[in-house]
């Protein structure tokens, strides 16, 4: 099986809006039917993904699932058809190309507030269902097998897998509604509006931040607007109260991990990080270095348990 498309982005968009029938997807991804029909329906469910959790940075486990090789090539396919249909919403910058976290960033410097917002369980919130009926929708009309085959390669045990190439880019493609409807509300009230996956931002110079979107109580602890709740809530995904936080212009105010108060910039912690790496590996040696450097942080940060420990001079590029 061939691990890319042999065919041109245009090509790829004109014959996706024609699918009707698992054989058109099988012949759009250039597989044989029968090992796509058994890859998704024959195979057992434990036998397609490496599962496996790590530590999430605010506390618990995230669940990461690895297709195995053969599916993962049929999902890079897929990933392939769905950067030829999307269309680009500018509040998304998450998985796009030419956009990043610096990108998503820089649309909120230098400003008076940055409400930052995060979805709770984001790809597993986006289920077999949500995919087919947006595939179905007025916006793809896709036929009811084809939109069930797609749905089915997106999918691990009725939801979006995290770890799977697909899993992005058809997370935007679900995320549009809420963009659109979260960017026109931000702009009656003066906001500027981002999104990079499960993040959320918006951002003003007002001097008082519209309550429509939220505001501080008593106690400095930020309370979600009924507006923006409700638009968050009617696009079937949940706003994970405990990541809800309103900073005004004298506090440090971050966006997917990068503070803006004055331009785009990383932590002082992060630069002492790097400068530290840089001189154990000069003054001690490499090899010296990387055991050091793994003892202290025991890498297994979005990694498979089944492969090898990254290279000290890799993780400091």
């Amino acid at each position: 099986m061939s691990t890319e498309l042999s065919i041109s982005q245009q090509e790829i968009k004109s014959r996706f809006f024609t699918l009707e029938t698992v054989e058109d997807v099988a012949e759009l991804l250039e597989v044989r039917k029968d090992r796509l029909i058994y890859h998704l329906y024959r195979r057992p469910d434990e036998e397609k993904y490496i599962v496996f959790k790590i530590p999430k940075k605010s506390g618990g486990k995230r669940t990461i699932k690895v297709p195995i090789s053969s599916i993962k090539i049929i999902q890079r396919k897929l990933n392939k058809v769905f950067q030829a249909v999307y269309k680009q919403r500018n509040p998304a910058h998450g998985f796009i190309k030419r956009r990043n976290i610096i990108s998503n960033a820089s649309r909120h410097v230098n400003k008076r507030w940055v409400l930052n917002i995060d979805l709770k369980d984001f790809f597993p919130t986006i289920t077999f269902q949500r995919i087919r009926g947006l595939l179905l929708s007025r916006q793809y009309r896709l036929g009811k097998a084809a939109a069930t085959v797609l749905a089915q390669i997106c999918c691990h045990e009725g939801n979006l897998p995290q770890g799977a190439p697909s899993s992005p880019m058809i997370s935007n493609m679900i995320c549009s509604k809420l963009d659109n409807e979260l960017n026109e509300m931000s702009i009656k009230n003066g906001c500027v509006y981002t999104r990079y996956a499960d993040d959320l931002t918006f951002s003003t110079n007002e001097e008082i931040f519209p309550e429509k979107l939220a505001k501080q109580d008593e106690d400095g602890e930020t309370e979600l607007g009924d507006e923006i709740d409700n638009i968050i809530k009617k696009n079937w995904f949940i706003v994970n109260k405990y990541k809800v936080k309103l900073r005004r212009y004298d506090m440090r105010q971050e966006v997917t991990g990068l503070t803006v108060n004055k331009k785009v910039n990383v932590r002082r912690r992060y630069v002492k990080q790097i400068r530290a790496m840089l001189h154990s590996w000069e003054r001690h040696g490499l090899e010296h270095a990387q055991h050091e450097y793994m003892k202290r942080h025991q890498i297994k940060k979005h990694r498979s348990p089944e492969k090898n420990k990254p290279e000290f001079k890799d993780i400091l590029w």
